[in-house]
């Protein structure tokens, strides 16, 4: 495990992600992040290659490309790489730093052993989650609606 900064835990308070969460539990959680620094520009995850890591975004931005084409814009608070580490399938999306970012990682496919040791952390990251896809659902193209979708 990784020893982190002291404004950790400052940054985990002020995440969504552990809302409800007591002081001692995210001082537990903050022993089993790692930290990683990316410059603008470096490839974090390829869309379709496997990997089963966690990425929290603490400072900084990153783009998320799907086909080819910027889907999203992350920041601070915002996370990413949860679908291949929880069904252990390939990145659904490319992951871009757009400038100098600063992540908390769960490496190695710790993510559901997180999520059954956190069940705060598990349900707000449900929360999260679900607005991210129901955002996706109400931006697809109106051609897939009229095509019968697929």
């Amino acid at each position: 495990m990784t020893v982190l900064r002291d404004d950790v835990i400052g940054l985990l308070t002020a995440s969504p992600l552990f809302a409800g969460i007591g002081r001692g539990e995210l001082r537990q959680i903050a022993d089993q992040l790692e930290e990683q620094h990316y410059l603008a520009g470096h490839r974090i995850l390829t869309e379709g290659m496997s990997g089963i890591e966690f990425f929290l975004v603490v400072e900084g931005e990153a783009a998320v490309e799907s086909g080819g084409r910027t889907v999203a814009t992350l920041g601070p608070g915002d996370f990413f790489g949860e679908v291949a580490a929880l069904d252990h399938g390939p990145r659904t999306a490319t992951v871009r730093a757009t400038s100098a970012l600063r992540c908390l990682t769960l490496p190695n496919g710790a993510l559901m052993g997180f999520l059954l040791d956190h069940p705060r952390f598990a349900l707000n990251m449900l929360h999260a989650s679900v607005r991210r896809f129901k955002a996706a659902m109400t931006s697809a193209p109106v051609a897939a609606a009229a095509d019968g979708g697929g």
